[in-house]
Formats: structure tokens, C-alpha cells, sequence
């Protein structure tokens, strides 16, 4: 037996090197780390090079077995063959106790060690179930309330990726806020995604999805949930009309867009609420320019609240003037600042001229006149101009300060037991200190109640003063002398008060002016009918061969018929002749008449010629003082109508301003030298 023995450790020894040098395994191909999705299959490989030792598989460290069934893991096989040492670990519908770290190892033979292979980590990923909202599929809310929304996605490996999409399907990146929770198995875990928002009129019925996305899911997996805003009216306020002038109407409307859609309208002007029924429209009739830069509102209200929305209205209107400089007055030297603000949109364009300047002298709503002469005083015209409107002007007098000048008819008239008016206009700059009347050098002792009264009316540069005499008697006829003083001087003249003939005069002696007229008409006709059939004589006889001349003719009557009519200039009641009374008077002029007209008394206004046309005015022309070139604005008139007798008359050959006086005695016809040869 121990010869057997002897001869068995001899062989051994005598193959010895060989078996050790065949004996060294190793691993040709080892397992590596995997993925799996819970379900699938998985193949571990692991291939040896001069296996000697047991192979096994191990699990997180814990054997498997070395049988290629693996008795006790029905899903695990080794597969292959021995002849290509292939023992490959496949496992079948991975679970998640899969989830680990697998070695292949062989162990160690006599004389040849064992090895192990590299640790291969087979990861089991699980879908997470599907991710739901936990407010549900809808949510009522009302606009400007905050809102959270959550979604979860449950038993995920690894866990959910959540995310939130806005109704627009963009991806939510603010206000969010994201977590997992493990559960007990160590392996898997819920996802928690909430957002946190204040919804707007624009998230009405809008849907917001919630997306979960996994290795596990082949796409993202998705729910949604529909939001119903309830909001406070929205306003869009439109005008129609973009250019809006003054006395336009105006529309507005108010279109809304509101949750719940029962809405109440207001509208306001300035804050100030529009009286009406209204509703979605607003009419504005004729808007004057009171409603430009207006602030027009619009207010809608439902359940939910109200909301304001204004537009500002801009109308074009002509130009106004705001404020003007009254007339003024300053010294010679002195300086003078004329003022014509006015309102007007777009913006007044303000210019000033000078009535004796042929080009601007200034612009804007300011004109400062410095060092003044007679020269520049007179009238101001501001001249205001307001694009796609006709333009208006004021006028602004300046005057010079100077000693008053009194103006008045030099002769006056009056009618006994009546109301007699004597009147005179004080021009001064300034105003005068003192008026005085007097009559035959006597101070008149002024009662308002009794006998005289004074009645005064302002002028732009002096007073229209009257002396009212009530129940004139015979002793009130006379001369008068208005006198005024003012601190640069004096001035008075001197007015004649004579008696006004009766109606019944004059009518007499229209009567005995018509007759006249009359019976020379009369003549004339009979002259021209005796010549007319004197010649028709003349021509029968020389048709039967009576050559006659018609002189002869004529002069065989015996004698020529000489008709001449004359009216001699009559006197005034002062004595004196119609020229000599028109040449006394400073402004008068001669009267020339070439137009037909009545005989008799006229009775007619007094008219003047001035540089613009025609007036009608109860004065002349005169100037406040000596230092003043501008003419006198019209005179007021007097508080009683008063007629004089003293008739002016307009002849249009004066290029100026003149005045032309007839006294009633002098009115009637006058030939010179009228004469008619038969």
C-alpha cells in the first residue's frame, strides 16, 4: 500500500511544473455595472481562463451558490458551458431586491489561488405612479387671492422629476419648491412639487399640467387641472374720434371683459360722477372747451370688485383772451408794460401793433413800451392767432399825460317848460380834478332835485359831462362855460344855449317852401309847352314857304319872357349870414349838396366822415390833449335822446373827417340866378 502511495507522489512530483503552469485562472471577460428597468432581464458576464476552483456568484457579498440553477433563486441561472468556461449570471424579470452589488469569484485550487472579479452594480429603477393634483381636476378661485397647487408622484426610483407648465405650456421656474420622501424599503420615494401664484384675469380657464419624467418611463407621464378666475372687470377705454374741436360730440366706450359678467358702469368727469343711466357707451354733446385736459372715467363693477380706467380729453378750440392791460397813461419818458394773456389750444400765437407802424412791434403776451414819446402813444392792437381758427385782436390805448382838453357844440338847443341838456366832453390824461359850470360868469349852484343836475359818463380817456336843466324857462337861455381842471393844466369853452323854434313854425314854413317849389315847376311847364308849340308854328309855315326865323317869331310877341326866382341867404338868429356862421366854427366845413331833395324842415342825425368810413356821432373828432396823435373813441350817449337843430350833413368829397352844420332857417332852395328866355 505505501509502495502505491510512493509511486502517486512520484507521478505528482514528476508533473508538478506542468499542472501549476496550466493552473493559473483568470477572468477573460467580467460582469459590469447595469440598469435595469423593474421587470427586465439582466445577463451578468463572466467567463474563466483555466478555471480550477469553484466558481460562485455572490450578491451584495452574500453567496449564491455554485450550481449553474442556483438552487433557492428561481430567477437566477448561470449560463454557458464548462468547455467555454462561461458562467454568466442571468437574472429574470428584475426586482428591485436586484437592486445590488454582483462578483463573480472562483475559488482557490491546491496550489493555484482564487480570484474575483471586479463588483458590478445592477441598479433596478422603478416608474413612479402616475402624478396627480391634489386640488383636483378644477379649482374656482378669484383673482388676486394667492394659490398653491401641488402635484405628487408616488413610489418612484429614483424619484420623480416634477415640473409645473403654465397655460401657455411653458415650463414654471419661480415659486416652486420641490422634495422627496423614502419610503420603508430604502428604494424607492414619493415626489412633491408645489407652486405657489396669485392668478390674474389672464389664468382664466386656463389648464396647468403637471409633468413627472423617470428613467424608469419610456415619456413623461402628465396631469392637469382647469382654473376658473373670477376677476374684477377689465377696461379698455376707447374715444372714437381722434381730433376733437370745440363743440364736437364726443363718444367713449367702455369695453369690459369681467368674471362674473353682471357689471354695473359709472362714468365720471373729473372725479366727479356723470349723472345718467349709462352703460357701456358715453355720449358727450357739443364739448366746449371747458373739457379740454378733462379727465373722462369709466368705472365697472361686478361681484368681484370695480376697476377704473380714464382717458384725457383734448380739444381744439380758437383762441380767447384771459386778460388785457386796461388803457393806461404815463408821463413823457416814462415806461408802460400792455398785458394780453389769452387761452387758445394749440397754444395762441401773440403779436402787437402799433396803429401807426406798418410792421410788428412785438410778440408774445407781454409788450413793454420804455421811454415813451407822442410817437408811440395811441392805440395797441393785440393780435392773438390760434392755427385752424380765425383770430381775434384787442386794443389797448396808451396815453400821455397833459393838460385837459373840453370838446362841445358851440351852439345848443333847447325848448321851453322841457328838460334841456347841455353837453360837453372833457378829454384828460388823467382823470380831471374839477369841472365847473357857469353861467354869465356866475358859479351854478348844482341841485339834483331842483333847477340843475350833473349828470357825468365815463370816456376811456375823460367824461361826457351834462348839464340837465329841468322846466327850462327864458332865463335859462344863454351862454355857458365848462371849465375843467386836472395837475397839468385847465381848459374851458364857452356854449350858447338858444331857444328851439316850435313844430308848428316849421311847418309853416315848409308849407310856404313847397309852394314856391310849386309854382315855379308850375312856370316852367308852361314856358316849355308855349316854346314847344311856338315851334311846331314855325315849322308848318315853313313848309308853305313862310321862311320865318324864330327869333322873329319870338320877338313879333312883343317881348322876351324872363322868369328869375331868387332865395336870398337867410340870417341867422345871431345876424350873421350861413357862410360867416360855418367859418366860426373851427371843424365845420361848407355844405355842398348836389343830390335831389325835399324842401322843408329835415330833421335827421348828425353824421361825420372819418379815416374808416361813415359814423354817425353827436361830436367831432378832437384828441384827449395836445400830446396824444390818436382820435377819440365815439362819445356815449346820453341817457335821453336829444335833438338837436343843428343839422350835420355828410359830403363825400372830404377825404378826412369833417363836419357840416345847417341851421334849421337856413334850409330851403337857392338859385342865384335861374332864368328862362321864351
Amino acid at each position: 500500500m505505501w509502495n502505491l502511495r510512493i509511486l502517486s507522489l512520484i507521478l505528482s512530483l514528476q508533473y508538478l511544473p506542468s499542472v501549476a503552469d496550466s493552473a493559473q485562472q483568470k477572468f477573460i471577460r467580467g460582469p459590469e455595472d447595469k440598469t435595469v428597468i423593474l421587470g427586465e432581464d439582466v445577463l451578468l458576464p463572466c467567463r474563466v481562463e483555466n478555471k480550477v476552483g469553484m466558481l460562485q456568484w455572490t450578491r451584495d457579498g452574500f453567496g449564491l451558490g455554485s450550481d449553474r440553477e442556483l438552487i433557492g433563486f428561481p430567477r437566477y441561472t448561470m449560463v454557458g458551458n464548462d468547455e467555454e468556461g462561461d458562467f454568466s449570471l442571468q437574472i429574470i424579470n428584475a426586482q428591485l431586491n436586484d437592486d445590488a452589488e454582483f462578483q463573480c469569484q472562483v475559488g482557490a485550487a491546491e496550489g493555484v489561488k482564487g480570484i474575483r472579479s471586479k463588483t458590478a452594480i445592477v441598479t433596478v429603477t422603478v416608474p413612479p405612479e402616475p402624478p396627480k393634483i391634489l386640488q383636483g381636476p378644477f379649482l374656482l378661485t378669484t383673482a388676486g387671492k394667492s394659490v398653491q397647487l401641488t402635484c405628487e408622484a408616488y413610489a418612484g426610483k429614483p424619484p420623480a422629476e416634477l415640473s409645473w407648465l403654465d397655460g401657455d405650456g411653458d415650463v414654471v421656474t419661480t415659486n416652486t419648491e420641490y422634495e422627496t420622501r423614502d419610503l420603508n424599503d430604502g428604494k424607492r420615494a414619493n415626489a412633491i412639487l408645489t407652486w405657489e401664484f396669485t392668478p390674474t384675469q389672464k389664468h382664466h380657464l386656463k389648464n396647468f399640467t403637471c409633468r413627472s419624467e423617470n428613467p424608469a418611463l419610456k415619456q413623461p407621464a402628465l396631469t392637469t387641472i382647469r382654473i376658473e378666475v373670477k376677476y374684477a372687470p377689465e377696461i379698455k377705454l376707447t374715444v372714437f374720434s381722434e381730433i376733437i374741436v370745440e363743440n364736437d360730440d364726443v363718444q367713449l366706450t367702455c369695453e369690459v371683459e369681467a368674471n362674473p359678467a353682471d357689471v354695473t358702469y359709472k362714468w365720471y368727469r373729473n372725479n366727479e360722477i356723470i349723472a345718467g343711466d349709462h352703460t357701456t357707451h358715453l355720449l358727450l354733446n357739443r364739448v366746449s372747451r371747458e373739457f379740454n385736459m378733462n379727465n373722462i372715467t369709466c368705472e365697472a363693477s361686478n361681484s368681484v370688485g370695480n376697476t377704473k380706467t380714464t382717458k384725457i380729453l383734448k380739444v381744439l378750440y380758437g383762441p380767447q383772451i384771459v386778460t388785457f392791460t386796461d388803457n393806461v397813461a404815463t408821463d413823457i419818458g416814462g415806461e408802460v408794460c400792455l398785458s394780453c394773456d389769452a387761452d387758445g389750444n394749440p397754444n395762441p400765437e401773440i403779436v402787437w401793433l402799433h396803429e401807426d407802424s406798418s410792421g410788428i412791434v412785438g410778440f408774445g403776451p407781454q409788450l413793454v413800451i420804455s421811454n415813451i414819446t407822442p410817437e408811440k402813444a395811441g392805440k395797441y392792437t393785440c393780435r392773438i392767432t390760434v392755427s385752424g381758427f380765425p383770430e381775434i385782436s384787442t386794443n389797448v390805448m396808451v396815453y400821455i399825460k397833459g393838460p385837459p382838453t373840453v370838446k362841445a357844440k358851440p351852439v345848443q338847443y333847447g325848448e321851453t317848460d322841457q328838460k334841456v341838456e347841455v353837453e360837453c366832453s372833457i378829454y384828460s390824461v388823467p382823470s380831471p380834478a374839477r369841472i365847473t359850470w357857469t353861467k354869465n360868469s356866475q358859479v351854478l349852484e348844482i341841485d339834483n332835485t331842483h333847477g340843475y343836475e350833473i349828470v357825468t359818463q365815463p370816456l376811456p380817456d375823460g367824461v361826457r359831462n351834462l348839464l340837465i336843466i329841468h322846466n327850462a324857462d327864458k332865463s335859462d337861455f344863454g351862454t355857458y362855460n365848462c371849465s375843467v381842471w386836472n395837475d397839468f393844466g385847465h381848459d374851458s369853452m364857452l356854449i350858447s344855449l338858444k331857444r328851439q323854434e316850435h313844430l308848428p313854425t316849421l311847418i309853416v314854413i315848409a308849407g310856404v317852401i313847397g309852394g314856391i317849389f310849386f309854382v315855379v315847376s308850375l312856370t316852367v311847364l308852361i314856358i316849355l309847352c308855349l316854346r314847344k308849340k311856338s315851334l311846331s308854328k314855325a315849322s308848318k309855315d315853313f313848309g308853305s314857304e313862310k321862311q320865318v326865323k324864330p327869333s322873329d317869331t319870338v320877338s313879333s310877341r312883343g317881348s322876351d319872357l324872363e322868369v328869375e326866382i331868387r332865395t336870398s341867404s337867410l340870417p341867422n338868429n345871431n345876424g350873421r349870414s350861413w357862410d360867416e356862421d360855418i367859418q366860426s366854427s373851427n371843424r365845420y366845413g361848407p355844405y355842398l349838396d348836389y343830390a335831389p331833395r325835399n324842401f322843408g324842415i329835415i330833421n335827421r342825425p348828425s353824421y361825420y366822415v372819418g379815416e374808416t368810413g361813415f359814423h354817425s356821432s353827436r361830436r367831432p373828432q378832437g384828441f384827449s390833449n395836445s400830446y396824444i396823435g390818436s382820435s377819440h373813441p365815439d362819445l356815449l350817449h346820453p341817457q335821453r335822446a336829444h335833438v338837436s337843430s343843428r343839422d350835420r350833413r355828410y359830403s363825400p368829397t372830404f377825404s378826412s373827417q369833417h363836419y357840416i352844420t345847417v341851421l334849421p332857417g337856413q334850409v330851403g332852395f337857392r338859385t342865384d340866378a335861374l332864368a328862362t328866355n321864351v
